[in-house]
């Protein structure tokens, strides 16, 4: 995720010095718009659609994931339309992640382990 966020801020790192006001303003606008958001949105969806289909953890965990990253698109689309990067439902998105993220290390260290090596 770092990476995909890295690579406008290391552009408006670049431009900034420059005298290219236009350039800025558009290089902070994506940074705080869209990498983050999308890569978060993509990790949330593989992994939930993962669990969805292997049912290593409960189910109910992959469809609330699905429903996270509808709204985590939706909040970046909103994001883009709007008049500003980042608005007061920016934390709402940030807690849904959190509390996604430790649902899942929860369901995640108490799944049943399955060993596939034979014992002695």
């Amino acid at each position: 995720m770092g990476f995909v966020s890295n690579a406008a801020e290391t552009a408006l790192t670049w431009v900034a010095d420059s005298n290219q006001p236009a350039a800025v303003l558009a290089l902070d606008q994506l940074q705080g718009r869209t990498p983050i958001v999308w890569t978060i949105t993509a990790m949330v969806a593989a992994i939930s659609l993962a669990i969805y289909r292997t049912g290593l953890v409960g189910r109910w965990l992959g469809v609330a994931g699905l429903v996270a990253a509808a709204i985590f698109l939706l909040g970046s689309i909103f994001s883009i339309l709007g008049p500003t990067p980042e608005g007061s439902s920016s934390l709402v998105g940030v807690g849904l992640f959190i509390v996604w993220m430790l649902a899942l290390s929860v369901a995640l260290w108490r799944a049943p382990s399955t060993s596939t090596t034979p014992g002695p």
